[in-house]
Protein backbone atom coordinates (compact mmCIF):
# COMPACT_ATOMS: atom_id res chain seq x y z
CA UNK A 1 0.00 0.00 0.00
CA UNK A 2 1.85 3.02 -1.28
CA UNK A 3 0.80 6.54 -0.50
CA UNK A 4 0.60 8.44 -3.78
CA UNK A 5 1.09 12.18 -4.09
CA UNK A 6 0.88 13.84 -7.49
CA UNK A 7 2.22 17.24 -8.45
CA UNK A 8 1.73 19.23 -11.63
CA UNK A 9 2.01 22.89 -12.49
CA UNK A 10 -1.31 22.70 -14.35
CA UNK A 11 -4.54 22.62 -12.32
CA UNK A 12 -6.19 21.04 -15.36
CA UNK A 13 -3.77 18.11 -15.33
CA UNK A 14 -4.29 17.70 -11.59
CA UNK A 15 -8.04 17.43 -12.28
CA UNK A 16 -7.37 14.80 -14.95
CA UNK A 17 -5.24 12.82 -12.48
CA UNK A 18 -7.97 12.96 -9.84
CA UNK A 19 -10.54 11.74 -12.36
CA UNK A 20 -8.31 8.86 -13.40
CA UNK A 21 -7.81 7.76 -9.80
CA UNK A 22 -11.58 7.81 -9.33
CA UNK A 23 -12.06 5.81 -12.51
CA UNK A 24 -9.17 3.32 -12.26
CA UNK A 25 -7.92 3.55 -8.68
CA UNK A 26 -9.95 0.67 -7.20
CA UNK A 27 -10.73 2.76 -4.13
CA UNK A 28 -7.11 3.77 -3.59
CA UNK A 29 -6.39 7.23 -2.32
CA UNK A 30 -4.08 9.75 -3.88
CA UNK A 31 -3.42 13.39 -3.14
CA UNK A 32 -2.70 15.91 -5.87
CA UNK A 33 -1.36 19.46 -5.84
CA UNK A 34 -1.12 22.10 -8.56
CA UNK A 35 2.25 23.61 -7.66
CA UNK A 36 5.62 24.23 -9.25
CA UNK A 37 8.21 21.56 -8.49
CA UNK A 38 10.60 24.29 -7.37
CA UNK A 39 8.27 25.20 -4.46
CA UNK A 40 6.22 22.17 -3.45
CA UNK A 41 5.61 23.17 0.19
CA UNK A 42 5.61 19.45 1.03
CA UNK A 43 7.40 18.04 4.10
CA UNK A 44 11.12 17.26 3.89
CA UNK A 45 12.17 13.62 3.47
CA UNK A 46 8.57 12.57 2.88
CA UNK A 47 9.06 10.37 -0.20
CA UNK A 48 10.95 7.13 -0.77
CA UNK A 49 10.50 7.40 -4.53
CA UNK A 50 9.78 10.30 -6.86
CA UNK A 51 8.80 9.43 -10.42
CA UNK A 52 8.50 11.89 -13.28
CA UNK A 53 8.00 11.72 -16.99
CA UNK A 54 9.20 14.53 -19.20
CA UNK A 55 9.36 17.22 -16.51
CA UNK A 56 13.03 17.94 -15.83
CA UNK A 57 13.66 19.25 -19.33
CA UNK A 58 10.90 21.86 -18.83
CA UNK A 59 12.17 23.36 -15.58
CA UNK A 60 15.14 25.21 -14.15
CA UNK A 61 17.00 22.52 -12.22
CA UNK A 62 18.95 25.02 -10.13
CA UNK A 63 15.95 25.54 -7.78
CA UNK A 64 14.19 22.26 -8.62
CA UNK A 65 17.16 19.95 -7.93
CA UNK A 66 17.54 20.98 -4.28
CA UNK A 67 13.77 20.76 -3.79
CA UNK A 68 13.59 17.24 -5.20
CA UNK A 69 16.51 16.16 -3.01
CA UNK A 70 14.86 17.76 0.03
CA UNK A 71 11.68 15.76 -0.56
CA UNK A 72 13.45 12.38 -0.72
CA UNK A 73 13.97 10.35 2.42
CA UNK A 74 17.53 9.12 3.08
CA UNK A 75 18.27 6.41 0.53
CA UNK A 76 15.36 7.63 -1.61
CA UNK A 77 15.42 7.59 -5.36
CA UNK A 78 14.13 9.85 -8.11
CA UNK A 79 13.47 8.24 -11.48
CA UNK A 80 12.70 10.43 -14.49
CA UNK A 81 12.17 9.65 -18.17
CA UNK A 82 13.57 12.62 -20.07
CA UNK A 83 14.88 13.91 -23.38
CA UNK A 84 18.65 13.82 -23.73
CA UNK A 85 20.75 16.45 -25.44
CA UNK A 86 23.64 14.02 -26.09
CA UNK A 87 22.96 13.41 -29.79
CA UNK A 88 24.28 16.22 -31.99
CA UNK A 89 22.36 14.99 -35.05
CA UNK A 90 19.04 15.01 -33.18
CA UNK A 91 19.85 18.41 -31.69
CA UNK A 92 20.53 19.79 -35.17
CA UNK A 93 17.25 18.36 -36.45
CA UNK A 94 15.39 19.75 -33.45
CA UNK A 95 16.89 23.22 -33.91
CA UNK A 96 16.86 23.52 -37.71
CA UNK A 97 14.49 21.02 -39.31
CA UNK A 98 11.54 20.25 -37.02
CA UNK A 99 8.84 22.88 -37.44
CA UNK A 100 9.86 23.43 -41.07
CA UNK A 101 9.48 21.54 -44.33
CA UNK A 102 6.11 20.17 -43.20
CA UNK A 103 7.68 18.36 -40.23
CA UNK A 104 5.59 19.15 -37.14
CA UNK A 105 7.10 20.38 -33.90
CA UNK A 106 5.82 18.42 -30.92
CA UNK A 107 6.25 19.83 -27.45
CA UNK A 108 6.36 23.26 -25.90
CA UNK A 109 8.63 26.25 -26.39
CA UNK A 110 10.14 25.98 -22.90
CA UNK A 111 11.39 22.42 -23.23
CA UNK A 112 14.92 21.51 -24.14
CA UNK A 113 16.87 18.27 -23.87
CA UNK A 114 18.99 17.72 -20.76
CA UNK A 115 22.54 18.95 -21.25
CA UNK A 116 25.82 18.69 -19.31
CA UNK A 117 24.93 21.65 -17.05
CA UNK A 118 21.71 19.88 -16.02
CA UNK A 119 23.65 16.76 -15.10
CA UNK A 120 26.04 18.84 -12.99
CA UNK A 121 23.14 20.44 -11.11
CA UNK A 122 21.62 17.03 -10.41
CA UNK A 123 24.97 15.60 -9.32
CA UNK A 124 25.43 18.49 -6.88
CA UNK A 125 22.14 17.63 -5.14
CA UNK A 126 22.20 13.83 -5.03
CA UNK A 127 24.74 11.28 -3.85
CA UNK A 128 24.43 9.37 -7.12
CA UNK A 129 23.05 10.24 -10.54
CA UNK A 130 23.17 7.86 -13.47
CA UNK A 131 21.57 7.68 -16.86
CA UNK A 132 20.21 4.61 -18.52
CA UNK A 133 18.96 4.20 -22.05
CA UNK A 134 16.13 1.65 -21.90
CA UNK A 135 14.40 3.17 -24.93
CA UNK A 136 16.26 3.86 -28.14
CA UNK A 137 14.00 5.71 -30.53
CA UNK A 138 16.26 7.64 -32.87
CA UNK A 139 14.65 6.18 -35.99
CA UNK A 140 11.23 6.00 -34.33
CA UNK A 141 11.40 9.80 -34.07
CA UNK A 142 12.25 9.97 -37.77
CA UNK A 143 9.31 7.69 -38.57
CA UNK A 144 6.93 9.80 -36.48
CA UNK A 145 8.12 13.23 -37.54
CA UNK A 146 8.97 12.71 -41.20
CA UNK A 147 7.09 9.64 -42.41
CA UNK A 148 4.18 10.05 -39.96
CA UNK A 149 3.75 6.29 -39.56
CA UNK A 150 2.41 6.00 -43.13
CA UNK A 151 4.38 2.92 -44.13
CA UNK A 152 4.56 -0.41 -42.31
CA UNK A 153 7.84 -1.39 -44.00
CA UNK A 154 9.42 1.93 -42.98
CA UNK A 155 8.09 1.52 -39.42
CA UNK A 156 9.51 -2.00 -39.27
CA UNK A 157 12.88 -0.81 -40.59
CA UNK A 158 12.96 2.03 -38.03
CA UNK A 159 12.17 -0.36 -35.16
CA UNK A 160 14.90 -2.73 -36.34
CA UNK A 161 17.48 0.05 -36.59
CA UNK A 162 16.59 1.28 -33.09
CA UNK A 163 16.92 -2.26 -31.70
CA UNK A 164 20.36 -2.56 -33.30
CA UNK A 165 21.42 0.78 -31.82
CA UNK A 166 20.07 -0.33 -28.44
CA UNK A 167 22.51 -3.25 -28.43
CA UNK A 168 25.52 -1.04 -29.16
CA UNK A 169 27.35 1.82 -27.50
CA UNK A 170 25.40 4.14 -29.79
CA UNK A 171 22.45 3.72 -27.39
CA UNK A 172 24.04 6.56 -25.38
CA UNK A 173 22.88 8.87 -28.18
CA UNK A 174 19.21 8.01 -27.80
CA UNK A 175 16.87 10.95 -27.41
CA UNK A 176 15.25 9.26 -24.40
CA UNK A 177 17.15 8.84 -21.16
CA UNK A 178 16.14 7.40 -17.81
CA UNK A 179 17.62 9.58 -15.06
CA UNK A 180 18.10 7.81 -11.72
CA UNK A 181 19.04 10.12 -8.84
CA UNK A 182 19.69 8.68 -5.37
CA UNK A 183 19.88 10.62 -2.13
Amino acid sequence: GATVTGLDLSAGMVDVARQRVELYGNGRKATFFARPVERTRLPSESFDVIVGRWILHHIDLRPAGPELARLLAPGGRGVFLENSGANPVLNFARDHIVGRFGIPRIGTKDERPLIADDWRVLESNFSSVRNEFPIVDVFELLNRQVFRYRSRPVASLCRGLDRAIGRSELRNYSYRVLVVAEK
